[in-house]
């Protein structure tokens, strides 16, 4: 294999952070359903290559657990990293969890872009991590937060991706059985999406 740029995603340097996706969270998030759609295909995705997936929760005492749809797929159960800071890197358990990992990109989505997405983004570069943040499986509450979110990232240096980038840098190459379940699973998402936009 020949040496590639250190901004690619690699399956086994990479992990899958799913920040909040909860229900009061999630309900008015703009374009909602883009985002769930997008995140279960990540989740999907990374499930095909063997890249693990942490799913956190902001206050679930309070605000509830994840959405089922979205815990449905997580490989064997595991309980989300419930945290009070806004940042997940900021809470202890999840930055054990990653170091115990000892995965240094992290690629992120979830709600919302401009506060706990983008503070955990900021937290892992701060400590020497490589974030990479789903344009297409974030979101806020409004659209100008969310693009103002990903911009104040992307000005930080944390690397901007695509649900479909990110699943086709971490498979690295076609010709395989991971590349033809992936094949499988874009068709799938990209007639789902005409379908609901057409």
């Amino acid at each position: 294999m020949t040496s590639q740029h250190p901004h690619i995603l690699n399956a086994q340097t990479a992990v899958v952070v799913v920040v909040d996706m909860q229900e009061p969270f999630f309900q008015p998030i703009f374009e909602k359903e883009r985002v769930l759609d997008n995140v279960r295909l990540l989740m999907e995705g990374a499930n095909i290559l063997d890249v693990p997936i942490l799913l956190t929760t902001q206050y679930a005492s309070r605000m509830g657990g994840v959405l089922p749809q979205i815990e449905a797929l997580l490989p064997a159960p595991q309980p989300p990293l419930d945290k009070l800071c806004f940042s997940c890197y900021a809470d202890p358990g999840f930055a054990d969890e990653i170091a115990r990992l000892d995965r240094h990109q992290a690629l992120l989505c979830g709600i919302e872009t401009h506060i706990c997405v983008s503070q955990t983004a900021h937290g892992l570069l701060a400590a020497g991590y490589q974030p990479h943040v789903v344009v297409d499986a974030v979101s806020s509450r409004t659209e100008a937060n969310w693009r103002l979110g990903l911009e104040k990232m992307r000005q930080s240096g944390v690397i901007l991706a695509s649900v479909e980038s990110a699943l086709y840098e971490m498979m690295h190459e076609a010709g395989t059985p991971q590349f033809r379940q992936m094949l499988e699973l874009v068709k799938r998402a990209a007639a789902h999406d005409k379908q609901v936009h057409s």
